[in-house]
């Protein structure tokens, strides 16, 4: 039952965007795959946080490279690594749904973590996550995915269009983190990150769905 709580909502999310991608799907395989990837994520990230721990004692230096920059960099990888090249990688959405994928396989393994790493508090601190963590993570990849979608697309801003993606995701991941684990009382600000992230990404995956060469096919 715990587990259930633990893993049942980033995938609700996964299926959502993964519906959302509606003129031409991706391939389930590479959907799994995806996934995979981020939950792989999760065990050069515990290593490279560990090392961040003892090296940044400034909370926002270490938020924002010890922990943002190590897993959207993470997550980065493996999208531009092994996904963007695909000849399936075809429309700009595409971007948006292997992101998502990844940074939300990387959040299921995250959670189970943290829920697990809760005795006594496990149900309490799934629904928490739930509300906050899980769709934070998910906000991340559709800001990564939205400018890798754009670049793919578009060479002659390609660069440019890549580094937007990537350190947008650690921008509103490291100040996420900041206002949740700031002592000035900043938590509220961490619900404000999110919901400016969720306007953002509405837009953007509309943006994205309006592009697809496939629309009017």
């Amino acid at each position: 039952m715990i587990l259930l709580f633990a893993i049942l909502p980033p995938l609700i999310i996964a299926y959502y965007i993964y519906q959302k991608d509606k003129y031409e799907k991706e391939p389930k395989s590479l959907i799994v795959k995806s996934f995979l990837f981020g939950c792989i994520g999760v065990i050069p990230a515990i290593v490279l946080e560990s090392f961040a721990e003892g090296l940044f004692t400034n909370l926002f230096l270490y938020v924002f490279l010890g922990i943002a920059f190590v897993e959207e960099g993470i997550k980065y990888f493996f999208l531009k690594k092994y996904l963007y090249k695909k000849a399936d990688f075809n429309e700009p959405m595409d971007g948006i749904v292997y992101a998502v994928m990844i940074s939300l396989g990387f959040a299921t393994i995250e959670n189970i973590a943290y829920v697990f790493g809760h005795e006594g508090q496990e149900i309490q601190v799934a629904i928490i996550r739930m509300f906050s963590a899980i769709p934070a993570h998910a906000l991340m990849g559709v800001i990564m995915g939205y400018y890798v979608g754009k670049a793919k697309f578009d060479i002659d801003n390609r660069k440019t269009l890549l580094l937007k993606g990537l350190f947008g995701a650690i921008l509103l991941h490291g100040l996420y983190n900041y206002f949740l684990l700031s002592k000035a009382g900043l938590g509220i600000f961490a619900i404000i990150s999110l919901v400016v992230a969720y306007r953002f990404a509405k837009r953007a995956i509309n943006e994205s769905l309006d592009s697809s060469p496939f629309k009017n096919i």
